[in-house]
C-alpha cells in the first residue's frame, strides 16, 4: 500500500494513520493465509498487550446488506431498497509454541500514581 485508501495521499511506511486525513490503515498483506507461514501478532487488549507467534487463517468472508421495504396498506412489499452493504473477514490466528515453550506473552503496564 503506497497511498491512503481514503484520500489517496502518500502514506508513511512505518505509520498506520494518514497524516493528511487521519484515516487508520493496516496492510495485512504480510499475513500469508495461503501457505500457513507463521508471523508475530500483537493485540492491545484491556488485559494488556498480547504477543504471539501464529499462523493466520482466513476462515470466512461474509457479504450481506440491510434492506428497507416499501409496502402497501395491506403489508404487501412493493419495492425493496438496499440501505447499507457490509463485508466481514473472519481471521483466526492459530498460536505456535515459541522456543521458550510459551504460546503467548501478555505485557501488563502498571500505572504510576
Amino acid at each position: 500500500m503506497k497511498n491512503c485508501p481514503n484520500c489517496g495521499a502518500p502514506i508513511e511506511p512505518y505509520k498506520c494513520k494518514c497524516e493528511h486525513c487521519g484515516t487508520w490503515y493496516f496492510d495485512f498483506a504480510a499475513f500469508n493465509v495461503t501457505d500457513g507461514s507463521p508471523c508475530y501478532v500483537k493485540f492491545n487488549t484491556p488485559q494488556g498487550v498480547i504477543t504471539a507467534l501464529a499462523k493466520p487463517e482466513l476462515t470466512t468472508t461474509e457479504i450481506y446488506c440491510d434492506e428497507q421495504y416499501a409496502t402497501d396498506a395491506t403489508g404487501h412489499i412493493m419495492h425493496s431498497f438496499v440501505t447499507n452493504k457490509h463485508c466481514d473477514f473472519n481471521v483466526i490466528f492459530h498460536t505456535i509454541i515459541n522456543e521458550d515453550g510459551t504460546l503467548f506473552i501478555v505485557n501488563v503496564e502498571q500505572n504510576e500514581e
